[in-house]
């Protein structure tokens, strides 16, 4: 914070701790801006269900307000093999993470899943347009949690996190249907990640 303010003197921060998927106002700035633009950085507007992406988009939308700009980033349709490559990866990070749940699992409600019988899959949904992460029992076990028990058969999976993937033109009409339309966007030089630029109709 402290090297931006540096190099943007002028520049005017305003921090606000808020949770992003709820309502909440922005600080108001010493200068009226001429206009509000909006930076979600990253790919999480995937992990939104689209229905809730919308919702948030809205959002987005009454917060950038008239003539306002929204620039966020969006993980692109790709291969299959290159997607299930990359959440199946070779060191197991993304096993790791996705295994982590459990652990938290056991240390935040009492649970007791055995993260040694459990393993990570990640599979392309190519008519849903997503990764669906899955946490697979490699046995019939039985796991608690507080009162409640959850008996799970060898190959039972528990769903993790879906991850939305997405062509030009399919999350521009999701912008669009929140009140956004498409300026621009920037690519590398695969099409595998975009930053699109939306105004607010």
């Amino acid at each position: 914070m402290q090297l931006f303010h540096e190099r943007f003197p002028q520049l005017e921060i305003l921090p606000v701790c808020a949770d992003y998927l709820q309502p909440f106002d922005l600080p108001s700035p010493f200068r009226t801006p001429e206009r509000n633009v909006i930076y979600f950085p990253g790919s999480t507007i995937g992990n939104f269900e689209p229905r809730d992406a919308n919702l948030f988009l809205r959002r987005l939308a009454d917060l950038c307000g008239k003539d306002g700009g929204l620039l966020i980033g969006v993980d692109l349709q790709k291969d299959r093999g290159v997607l299930e490559q990359a959440y199946n990866d070779s060191k197991g990070i993304t096993a790791q993470f996705n295994l982590n749940l459990l652990t938290h699992a056991n240390r935040e409600l009492g649970a007791d899943f055995d993260l040694g019988h459990w393993r990570h899959r990640a599979i392309y949904n190519s008519s849903a347009g997503r990764i669906e992460m899955h946490l697979i029992s490699e046995i019939d076990q039985t796991v608690h949690i507080a009162n409640h028990e959850f008996c799970f058969r060898s190959g039972e999976k528990i769903i993790t996190e879906f991850s939305y993937k997405y062509t030009l033109e399919s999350f521009a009409r999701l912008a669009g249907a929140a009140g956004f339309g498409f300026a621009r966007m920037w690519t590398d030089d695969a099409h595998l990640f975009g930053v699109f630029y939306f105004t607010v109709l």
